[in-house]
């Protein structure tokens, strides 16, 4: 399995900006910006999933959510 390891391989290997954002209800602008940043929580299960269809692996680093739960203070 093809690890990708940056948003930016993961987005060019789904079809680019147009193509993520359709498969993600976003605009090819949040796309774009992901690019640079990370990708939101609520992409994680259809990008994933579709990742795992094409025999590709991403971290899931590359999400804006908890991979850890909080300790408590």
């Amino acid at each position: 399995m093809t690890k990708l390891t940056t948003t930016s391989r993961v987005i060019d290997r789904l079809g680019g900006n147009k193509e993520v954002a359709a498969l993600t209800g976003s605009t090819d602008k949040a796309v774009s910006n992901w690019r640079r940043s990370k990708f939101p929580a609520a992409s994680y299960v259809p990008l994933k999933s579709l990742l795992i269809d094409m025999g590709l692996s991403a971290p899931d680093t590359l999400w804006t959510m908890r991979t850890k739960p909080r300790r408590k203070k």
